[in-house]
């Protein structure tokens, strides 16, 4: 059974970081740029201590060849085999933004709205002194919902609403990579720990998508040629895949944790003390692609890749199926 690139298989083929956090890591906004996000979707606190994140990886067929076999006797059998390009480069990014996670609660909806109001305004009016307007920024509406608490009395432990709260993403845009530093330590002056993500726009991506597939073409020309060297004449037929993707930064992050663990008895009520797991950036690896247009530096930048698959004709025969039945003469 072969993989079929359509999908089909047949016969045929958290939460906020604390003030001191954010001060610290705003001493390197290179590294706090995959930001919390890279933290998402790893489940509760247990299942955070012994999950690590992965990073995002392309997705290639990994078949090379393909044999067309009907049932049944005298039927032609047709023989393909595939070329393959796969291309990676680097796009520097023309301009960034920063996404921050705020939250505020009141026994009202008034009071909740201008405890969050006044949270931004004051984050605001000291953007401006590192050169960010206001139109530069955005404020997204996420939720408004009840807060419940449980009051007790006695035996009983009642639940209750017991306020509102807000939440909203305070967006920056901003060109010269460097002011996330300031940005940071304004954000935690203004009570804002919670940096969600950063994303690198790269504008326009036609012209690359069309550098990469002229590199992708001679890259296979150059196969063909090879395997011509040897005697394997292939005809080509038709493009069979063809996928252009783009990863982002915060995709390229992955985590790890460094300890070493004894054993104990199993007798015994074992407490753990909590490991910390950490984070590095980790682009495509370069050595895994033919060809390599612009290659990555010491600094997280968007990387696109793109994959073309050639199909060739090379052979095809007829299928001849003895009858049991005939008596020889």
């Amino acid at each position: 059974m072969f993989f079929n690139p359509n999908g089909a298989v047949s016969k045929k083929t958290g939460g906020a970081l604390l003030l001191l956090v954010i001060l610290f890591v705003s001493t390197s906004a290179l590294a706090q740029e995959g930001a919390n996000r890279i933290m998402a979707n790893r489940g509760n606190r247990q299942n955070q201590q012994d999950t690590l994140t992965q990073r995002r990886m392309p997705v290639f067929p990994d078949y090379t060849s393909d044999l067309v076999s009907p049932e049944g006797p005298n039927q032609t059998i047709t023989h393909y085999q595939f070329i393959d390009a796969k291309i990676v480069t680097t796009i520097d990014a023309k301009e960034y933004t920063a996404v921050f996670g705020l939250a505020q609660e009141a026994p009202t909806v008034r009071d909740t709205n201008k405890k969050l109001q006044d949270q931004i305004n004051a984050f605001r009016q000291s953007l401006a002194s590192i050169g960010i307007n206001t139109d530069q920024t955005f404020v997204d509406f996420i939720t408004q919902t009840r807060v419940y608490d449980f009051v007790v009395k006695g035996a009983t432990a009642r639940e209750k609403v017991s306020g509102f709260q807000i939440k909203e993403n305070f967006i920056i845009r901003y060109s010269d990579r460097k002011l996330l530093d300031q940005i940071l330590v304004l954000a935690s002056q203004a009570g804002i720990f919670d940096l969600i993500k950063v994303d690198y726009l790269v504008g326009d991506l036609t012209q690359t998508r069309a550098q990469l597939f002229n590199e992708a073409a001679r890259v296979i020309k150059n196969k063909e040629e090879s395997y011509a060297k040897v005697g394997i004449k292939l005809t080509p037929i038709t493009v069979s895949f063809e996928q252009f993707d783009v990863f982002q930064p915060f995709e390229g992050y992955n985590s790890y944790k460094a300890y070493e663990s004894g054993d104990v008895d199993s007798a015994y009520n074992v407490v753990e003390k909590r490991k910390n797991s950490t984070y590095y950036f980790d682009p495509l690896p370069e050595a895994k692609f033919d060809a390599v247009l612009k290659p990555i530096g010491s600094t997280p930048e968007v990387q696109c890749t793109y994959y073309l698959r050639i199909k060739y004709f090379v052979s095809s025969r007829i299928t001849v199926v003895a009858d049991d039945n005939k008596k020889p003469n």
